[in-house]
């Protein structure tokens, strides 16, 4: 199992927590009286957000299981650096340039598509944008792992 080619799927399951934290969070009640303020939250974004947590922590797991195992490929947790970037010698570098250039494209027409239906008047919700961009980014994602795949098998 290389951990590098499951990155895009965490980013998928991450994202889709990610919208229903968003349905639960615009779900929410809140009042506002004179001495008190409460606010409640959707039961389905309080377990998303468990749910996060826990997938998190099998990330993490899964990471330092991996750098164990490869000591001389470790790869950091938490990175600016997309972590999916498999650079270890010419071929990868040219097949993360090829999935990365796929992944701009799509977003260079993704992207202005999207403003365009969101200024258009159509009716809209707020949850609509957590929904857009879920799928943008599995999108993305899936662009990404299909063309690393086709390296991977060389």
């Amino acid at each position: 199992m290389n951990i590098r080619m499951m990155y895009p799927f965490f980013n998928i399951i991450g994202c889709v927590i990610f919208l229903f934290i968003g349905w639960g969070f615009t779900r929410n009640d809140a009042t506002i009286s004179e001495n008190t303020f409460d606010y409640t939250i959707h039961p389905v974004g309080i377990i998303a957000w468990l749910i996060l947590v826990a997938l998190c922590l099998v990330f993490s797991f899964l990471i330092k299981r991996y750098n164990k195992m490869n000591p001389d490929k470790q790869i950091k947790t938490f990175t600016m650096t997309p972590p999916e970037y498999i650079e270890e010698d010419e071929m990868y570098q040219y097949a993360t340039m090829k999935a990365t250039k796929k992944v701009y494209t799509f977003l260079i027409w993704a992207l202005p598509a999207i403003l365009l239906y969101i200024i258009l008047p159509l009716p809209f919700s707020e949850y609509g944008v957590f929904f857009i961009i879920t799928v943008i980014i599995i999108i993305q994602n899936l662009l990404y792992f299909f063309e690393m795949r086709k390296f991977k098998e060389l």
